[in-house]
């Protein structure tokens, strides 16, 4: 505001002179009188210097009109910035308020939580005793092995079932390379969930027989949660299991028809 005060002062001290220069109010006119003969030259230097004068008047006019506006947004963003600051503030009480409510909230639980209700002593009438309520049944342990058991081999020289080998385990694994002679063969295979109902249906079990130097697969099976059966496959040949399980338990056992 001092600078534009001033700039103000110099362009009315610019513009007094200029006036001064060109003429004064107060001098009686001269009498008309041929002007000598040497003064054009300074005619010209006096209309030089008025020239300059009112351009430099220009330029300060120009000067104070952006000075103005620059004033003019700074006080724009000043009076942006409070109503800012003022928003933010009243978002702070705001939150301070609910934090307090939350607090009361927790120191009431917490205060629960430390001095709980007593618990009422059993009534006694006469002779009769309040008797506790029956404790829950415990489950039946799980079986050994929820696959059935290998069926008797026939006679020699009559085709029947043979049980080659049985696995069982929780993680991924790829078995050993095995050899099928029969041109029917079958995996029998179950799937368990962990114990508990927070479990059921976590377990996950996807079996896949590839023949030996071979990428494609015979699917077994892909299953979740509890439960098993039986997948016929087509033989003869070399193969491995590739199991993929997760969340539970799994067995399987491999069978030849011959």
């Amino acid at each position: 505001m001092r600078l534009f005060l001033i700039l103000a002062l110099a362009l009315l001290s610019n513009f007094a002179f200029a006036q001064t220069l060109t003429t004064d109010p107060a001098t009686p006119p001269r009498p008309a009188t041929t002007p000598p003969p040497n003064s054009h030259p300074s005619t010209q230097t006096s209309q030089s210097s008025i020239d300059r004068l009112t351009e430099s008047n220009l330029t300060l006019l120009d000067l104070l009109k952006k000075q103005q506006a620059v004033l003019e947004d700074i006080q724009f963003d000043r009076r942006l910035q409070s109503r800012q600051i003022q928003s933010l503030e009243e978002r702070l009480q705001e939150t301070l308020i609910e934090n307090d409510k939350l607090q009361n909230k927790i120191d009431q639980l917490s205060a629960a939580a430390a001095n709980p209700p007593p618990v009422a002593a059993p009534t006694v009438t006469g002779t009769t005793t309040a008797q506790a309520p029956p404790a829950a049944p415990t489950p039946p342990p799980p079986p050994a092995s929820y696959l059935p058991a290998a069926q008797p081999e026939g006679m020699p020289g009559t085709p029947s079932w043979h049980r080659l080998f049985s696995l069982s385990g929780t993680d991924n694994k790829n078995t050993d390379l095995f050899q099928i002679q029969g041109h029917q063969w079958r995996v029998l295979w179950h799937n368990q969930d962990k114990e508990g109902k927070a479990y059921v249906n976590t377990s996950a079990l996807f079996l896949n027989a590839f023949p030996k130097d071979d990428t494609v697969p015979q699917k077994v099976c892909s299953k979740l949660g509890s439960g098993g059966d039986t997948t016929q496959l087509v033989g003869p040949g070399d193969y491995y299991l590739k199991i993929e399980a997760s969340g539970g338990s799994w067995e399987l056992a491999v069978e030849d028809f011959h």
